[in-house]
């Protein structure tokens, strides 16, 4: 193991003089992913945040989502005046905000996989960075994903929607270029155009408060 460290990182290993000791004696943690249904039982209880729909910390969404849940909560929770019927409102909740959960548990671990496998490919840099000149030129129509759930006040599902009909988009962008001055912008206008033509009439989008670590 540590040959490993000394290969890998040797500018961290003399920093660490009780490298092995803590190895081999922390306890290890486990990262887990929650999808449960239903989220109550009758009128008597109802789960929110982690509870109700944990994940993984690549997203840093963790606690975002779980406010997110609170303001969605509170929404369903008013609409039912002074009066609730505490089944109902516990369904209502559960019903608008359980595709977000599973869309930000899916693009969470989707995260993890794209650090893990993709950052060091020269092709996922080429990508990134026709992803932003797009950003750029197509100011609110063309948002990065990231950007999205990070720094935008739009639904979970519907930036994992966007994002995945914009990764097509950068997907045939990027097929037969190497730098991302050689971008066909004509091109880049008539996918964004078409593709993304079924948001056009959602609200502006909104930003989102700082993220808050996950």
């Amino acid at each position: 193991m540590l040959a490993f460290f000394k290969k890998q990182f040797p500018d961290a290993v003399p920093l660490m003089p009780t490298l092995l000791e803590d190895f081999f004696t922390n306890p290890t943690g486990h990262l887990v992913t929650i999808r449960c249904r239903p989220w109550h039982v009758g009128g008597r209880a109802c789960l929110l945040g982690d509870a109700a729909h944990a994940i993984v910390p690549f997203f840093g969404q963790g606690m975002n989502c779980a406010f997110e849940d609170c303001t969605i909560f509170n929404d369903c929770l008013a609409e039912s005046g002074e009066q609730p019927d505490w089944e109902q409102v516990f369904q209502e909740f559960e019903a608008r905000r359980k595709a977000d959960a599973d869309a930000i548990a899916d693009m969470a671990l989707d995260n993890y996989f794209e650090m893990r496998d993709r950052v060091a490919d020269p092709k996922f840099g080429l990508k990134r960075d026709v992803e932003f000149a797009l950003e750029r030129h197509f100011p609110r129509r063309f948002i990065p994903r990231y950007s999205m759930v990070s720094f935008h006040r739009l639904p979970y599902a519907m930036a994992q929607q966007r994002g995945r009909i914009q990764d097509e988009i950068l997907r045939e962008l990027c097929g037969a270029i190497a730098t991302v001055e050689e971008l066909d912008w004509q091109r880049a206008e008539e996918l964004v155009t078409t593709k993304l033509s079924e948001f056009s009439s959602e609200p502006e989008i909104e930003p989102r408060d700082p993220p808050l670590p996950g």
